[in-house]
C-alpha cells in the first residue's frame, strides 16, 4: 500500500504549505516560532513540530482508510496481550479518561470488535473481550503499522535511525526530568508543611 500525502482543509483550498526545503510544512509555525531571537533550538523545535504534526496527519489518513481510528489500533493491541482487562485498567493504560474509553468501546462492540462483560466475582467491574473479527482486525492492523512504519521511518538510513533513536531517547530523558520537577514544585505548593514550609504569623492569625 502506497502512503499517499496528507492533506489539510484548514489551508486554503485544502493545500498544506510548502516549500523548496521541507515540503509540507504544519501552518503558521514559520510565524509563530520565527523571529530575531531564532537559534538551532527554535530551528530544531519547529522541525519536531512539523514532523509529528506530519505524522499524525499521514497516521490519521492511513488508519482511516482501514476503518480505523489511532487509539482503536492501540486499545486493540493492550487487549491483544491483556484479553479480559477490566475497563478501568484499560483506560489507565491508554492515560485517557474512563469516559473517554467508554464511548471508544462502545463505537468497537457494535462494529462487533470486542465484547464486554461484567466480572464474575465483582459486579463492579466491566471486562473487555477482542472478538475473533478483532482478533483478525487487531492482525491487519498491526501490519498497516508495521508498513507505515517501513515507509516513513524506514525510509531513513540505518546510521541516521540509530542516532535519531539516540537523539529522541535523551529529549525523552528531558522531558522526564522537566516533568518530575514540575511534579515535585507542584507538590510542594500544595503542600507547604510536608515541603517543611512554616506558616507565617498572618496565616496562623497570631499577632507577630
Amino acid at each position: 500500500m502506497a502512503l499517499s500525502p496528507p492533506q489539510d482543509d484548514s489551508t486554503p483550498a485544502g493545500k498544506l504549505r510548502t516549500d523548496a526545503r521541507y515540503g509540507a510544512r504544519l501552518p503558521g509555525v514559520e510565524a509563530e516560532l520565527s523571529g530575531p531571537d531564532d537559534t538551532s533550538s527554535t530551528r530544531l523545535f519547529r522541525a519536531f513540530l512539523n514532523a509529528m504534526w506530519l505524522h499524525r496527519q499521514l497516521m490519521f489518513k492511513t488508519l482511516l482508510a482501514h476503518g480505523a481510528h489511532p487509539g482503536q489500533v492501540l486499545c486493540l493491541r493492550l487487549l491483544a496481550g491483556n484479553d479480559g482487562i477490566s475497563q478501568r485498567d484499560l483506560a489507565q493504560m491508554l492515560h485517557v479518561a474512563r469516559p473517554t474509553v467508554t464511548r471508544m468501546l462502545q463505537v468497537m462492540e457494535k462494529a462487533g470488535s470486542v465484547a464486554r462483560k461484567p466480572d464474575p466475582v465483582d459486579q463492579r467491574l466491566t471486562r473487555v473481550y477482542l472478538t475473533p473479527a478483532g482478533r483478525d482486525q487487531e492482525r491487519e492492523l498491526s501490519a498497516v503499522a508495521l508498513e507505515y512504519v517501513d515507509q516513513t521511518i524506514g525510509a531513513l538510513p540505518e546510521a541516521d535511525r540509530c542516532e535519531l533513536t539516540r537523539l529522541l531517547d535523551e529529549l525523552a530523558d528531558t522531558f522526564a526530568r522537566v516533568l518530575a520537577a514540575a511534579a515535585e514544585q507542584s507538590n510542594e505548593h500544595e503542600h507547604p508543611a510536608a515541603a517543611g514550609a512554616h506558616p507565617t504569623c498572618r496565616e496562623t492569625g497570631v499577632a507577630g
